[in-house]
């Protein structure tokens, strides 16, 4: 378990010794606290979902990504609804991503276990609308958090799929209410004890106090999604959360717990600095985890490797393999006496994505025979997709993409763009049309590379640098000569003119034999505002990090 202690600020010291000044004893804690919150700075947008009887919210922030979603359950005692303002706005904004804000049924009206069963009811209606669950987090807060880890014990029971991570803050655990600190931090928490009772009385009705999952301390913790457990060390509930991280943590669960020194209950969503660091760290927590990728996980640098003629293999921060256009070697039509590579596509099979811009052989190249040799997932145009469908890759391992499309793999995001170019390939002594395509690839750690692939100069390029902004471009700046004609997509000066349009600070070029004056050409063009690197076949960049990239 990652257990982290988190020290309180001056500013906060001083801001909840007014709050407990103000509140302390007051009945409804929860509300006296939303009386006294500014307006939200987050900007969002809200949306109805009717879900059976209910209506729930999306909440999204400006610039929210559709790749994944965040189910959010809401305190307020189980009793009172959470105006998205509160936390599902900031957990939007923190996360990138869409949040539902679940209405589920309230007691006292509707005990235990109406509310559990809609939260399932919600997240089941997510899988139904075709969201993956390694591609939603779960998140709650205050009697949120009880229900996210209820939820949890009763979609392991179910059998349903588990989502990508969950997060509880400020949970109550144990409604035998036999933590330590009911007792140790009764002076310094806005709640007391008989607003705990009073919710445990309202919220069970006949349940039994003792019994699982309505008391999540009480079940089985083996086979949870990674968790994040954060709470307050002043707070009455504070063991209720670490005796729960401890269970979680022997049943061997990924459980990462966060203690703020000095926080009262639901100091989250206070407005205190203790507030948002813990906002900021659910929001890397939940893009770490729908990454696939711990904590544990080290950050080196990104490297770009280039094994032949179009042909380069992009290994990420977090150590992902991308092999963009895998043309060692061959030929196929027009595409003949190309320069051929040392590195044999054998070599190549354990990489972890193969994205490919275009059908063209000399794009396209032993990318099926590649990705039939090892499990990596084949990222391409239609062309491709088929001839690799009649080659027998599963289809869970085949990504079609067209101009618009996004695909995810761990720290990886592959857009397709459109590009100005036309591609065939040869299947069955016939040529089949594919829609040419640049890649905009982006790393969790922030790197942003524009793949060419063949494109020719135009008003779009322009677009994609104001729109994207891209640091790196690998760009085609060479050709192959057809008859009388030299085949020349973006010659070395237009390629330059690219290079300054997009913004990026490196080039590397590609599509280009051995011996060619065009990297040269492109350098002169480009002076010194942009690096250019001409790798040999074999030969591997390594980006600076992005701190000294950007000092």
């Amino acid at each position: 378990m990652r257990s982290t202690v988190h020290p309180a600020t001056r500013r906060d010291v001083q801001a909840v010794a007014e709050v407990l000044a103000a509140l302390r004893g007051t009945a409804d804690t929860g509300a006296a606290v939303l009386s006294r919150l500014s307006p939200s700075a987050v900007d969002f947008a809200t949306e109805r979902w009717q879900i059976g009887d209910l209506v729930h919210e999306w909440v999204c922030a400006p610039g929210t990504s559709g790749a994944a979603v965040v189910l959010y359950l809401h305190g307020r005692r189980f009793q009172h609804e959470e105006p998205a303002e509160v936390y599902a706005g900031p957990l939007s904004a923190a996360s990138g991503l869409p949040v539902l804000l679940t209405h589920y049924r309230l007691a006292p009206r509707h005990p235990y276990p109406a509310a559990l069963d809609d939260v399932l009811v919600a997240y089941r209606a997510l899988l139904a609308q075709g969201f993956p669950a390694d591609r939603i987090a779960l998140v709650g807060h205050s009697a949120g958090g009880t229900l996210a880890l209820s939820a949890l014990q009763r979609l392991r029971e179910s059998g349903d799929p588990m989502p990508a991570c969950a997060v509880a803050l400020c949970p109550i655990t144990d409604f035998t209410l036999s933590g330590a600190s009911l007792t140790a931090n009764a002076e310094t928490d806005l709640v007391g004890m008989d607003e705990v009772l009073q919710v445990r009385d309202a919220y069970l009705a006949d349940a039994d106090p003792a019994g699982a999952p309505q008391s999540p301390l009480a079940g089985a913790a083996e086979g949870l999604p990674p968790l994040l457990i954060g709470c307050g060390d002043a707070e009455l509930l504070r063991d209720d959360a670490i005796r729960f991280a401890g269970k979680a943590d022997s049943a061997g669960v990924d459980v990462t717990l966060e203690v703020y020194q000095g926080m009262p209950h639901g100091f989250p969503v206070l407005g205190l600095d203790s507030s948002a660091d813990l906002t900021d760290r659910v929001g890397a927590f939940i893009t770490q985890r729908l990454s696939g990728l711990s904590p544990d996980t080290p950050e080196g640098p990104l490297t770009i490797r280039r094994l032949g003629w179009a042909s380069y293999e992009i290994t990420t921060e977090y150590g992902t393999r991308l092999l963009v256009d895998p043309y060692p070697s061959g030929s196929e039509g027009f595409h003949s006496g190309l320069p051929e590579s040392h590195i044999r596509p054998a070599e190549l099979a354990d990489v972890d994505v193969i994205a490919v811009t275009h059908a063209g052989y000399d794009h396209r190249g032993q990318a099926v025979e590649i990705a039939q040799a090892g499990e990596a997932i084949l990222v391409s145009g239609t062309a491709t997709y088929q001839a690799a469908m009649r080659a027998g890759i599963p289809a869970e391992r085949l990504a079609a993409t067209v101009s618009g499309v996004e695909f995810r793999y761990r720290d990886v995001t592959i857009k397709a763009l459109p590009a100005q170019h036309e591609s065939t390939m040869r299947v069955g002594g016939q040529f089949v049309a594919d829609q040419p395509q640049s890649f905009l690839v982006t790393t969790r750690a922030g790197s942003r590379i524009l793949c060419g692939g063949d494109f020719s100069l135009s008003e779009q390029v322009r677009t994609w640098g104001e729109i994207y902004r891209p640091d790196i471009a690998v760009l085609g700046i060479g050709g192959m000569r057809l008859g009388p004609v030299r085949v020349t997509e973006l010659p070395p000066a237009e390629a330059a003119i690219a290079a300054r349009w997009l913004g990026v600070s490196t080039v590397i070029p590609v599509h280009y034999p051995p011996g060619d004056p065009a990297p040269a050409q492109l350098a002169a063009d480009l002076g010194d505002t942009v690096r250019v690197v001409p790798l040999a076949f074999g030969d591997t960049w390594t980006a600076p990090t992005r701190s000294h990239e950007h000092a």
